[in-house]
Formats: structure tokens, C-alpha cells, sequence
């Protein structure tokens, strides 16, 4: 049950970042992959980023496949699962090396695909930039992200960093154009409260977004 509202949401949001085109159409096409993610075996023992990222790679591989094939049928937005990219059952402390460092949308415009060095700690997001960019479609994916923050910050962390359960979306050309730090009900030990409350509104008409958001 919880993934199917996960899901419904998860198209909604997508709809609100649905491009110009597709309003001109008055339809379009969305693909929705389920995917059974290649887990870490031992979530709760501490690894490296180089390892994280191996492991990460092979589910991406599945990603690209799957993007591949929705491109093929028409697909002009695809959506991935929760969890789908690094696992789950994890620490604050052990999922630290599977976070990405994911920027404002609506304070910076990027490109991972293209900008690759922008930002560090983006490899996942540079990969799903590139697929929606080769297949020319907008793609969703969920993954988790870091930010850090200042000990004056009232709500920082001990640890000087916010880790948030984060939904990335990327326009056709492989923009990043949304993020939304989400909150689950329960099992989210590894993840902060989302210390704001975001606002999209995206007009379809001029694709204009506008949101309010913590750098």
C-alpha cells in the first residue's frame, strides 16, 4: 500500500514538472519501473564512497537499461522506485557514503551530464542526468542526499550535515529542474526531518517553476 501511494505521488510530482511540449500534445506517454534494487549486504557496516558507488553502478546499469527500453515504446518520462539506487536498512552513519550533494534547482541551473565537475559528490546524479539526456525524456529517480550546515543552524545536525530522503527530477535535455526532500512515516533512521516546508509550482504554459528552497 505504501508504495502504491509512494508511486501515485511520485507521478503527480512528475506532472507538475511536465514540459511545454507535452501540454501541446495534450497527452503523453510515462513509463513506471519496479525495480528490485542489488542491496548491500551489510547495511549497517560502514564502507567507503568508492565501494557505495560500485554498488550503485550496478543498479544504475539496470536504470539505463530500463530508460533504453522505455525510449523505444515512447516514453517521455520515466519513474524509479524508492530506494531503487542505494538500498535500504541502513545507519545515519553507513549511509554517508551513498549520498550525492544535490543543489537548489531554482537557485542554480545544471546539467550533470554536461557539467560534470560543478559540483563533487554527484556521480549518481551525473548518470541519471545522461540517461534523460541520451533518451530525451524526463526521468525521476530518488536517491540520498547530503547537505551541509552551519552549528549556528538550530536544527544542524552534531554531525554538521543534514542527510535527506531526497526525489530528483531531470527535464529532457538532462537538467536538473526539481528536488523534493521527502519524509517517510517510519524506517527513515538515516534521514533527517526536512527542516523546510517546499513549494513548487511549475506552469506549463512557460515552464516557468517557482519554489522556495534551503541551499
Amino acid at each position: 500500500m505504501l508504495e502504491a501511494c509512494c508511486m501515485v505521488f511520485l507521478l503527480l510530482f512528475c506532472y507538475q514538472v511536465a514540459s511545454a511540449e507535452i501540454h501541446r500534445e495534450g497527452h503523453y506517454v510515462a513509463a513506471v519501473y519496479e525495480h528490485r534494487p542489488i542491496l548491500n549486504p551489510n547495511p549497517a557496516t560502514l564502507t567507503d564512497r568508492r565501494s557505495a558507488l560500485e554498488l550503485m553502478s550496478r543498479n544504475l546499469y539496470i536504470y539505463e537499461e530500463q530508460v533504453i527500453a522505455a525510449a523505444k515504446q515512447g516514453a517521455q518520462i520515466i519513474v524509479f522506485p524508492e530506494d531503487g539506487i542505494h538500498g535500504f536498512n541502513f545507519t545515519r552513519e553507513t549511509i554517508y557514503p551513498y549520498l550525492e550533494f544535490v543543489p537548489c534547482p531554482q537557485s542554480v541551473k545544471w546539467n550533470p551530464c554536461r557539467e560534470p565537475h560543478l559540483f563533487s559528490d554527484t556521480e549518481v546524479l551525473q548518470r541519471l542526468s545522461c540517461m534523460a539526456l541520451r533518451s530525451k525524456m524526463f526521468l525521476v529517480a530518488n536517491i540520498g542526499a547530503k547537505q551541509p550546515c552551519e552549528y549556528n543552524d538550530p536544527l544542524c545536525p552534531p554531525d554538521g550535515r543534514y542527510q535527506f530522503n531526497t526525489d530528483v527530477v531531470f527535464d529532457a535535455s538532462g537538467t536538473l529542474v526539481a528536488r523534493y526532500r521527502k519524509q517517510n512515516l517510519y524506517f527513515e533512521y538515516a534521514f533527517n526531518t526536512p527542516p523546510e516546508h517546499v513549494f513548487l509550482e511549475h506552469n506549463l504554459w512557460d515552464q516557468t517553476v517557482k519554489a522556495t528552497c534551503r541551499q
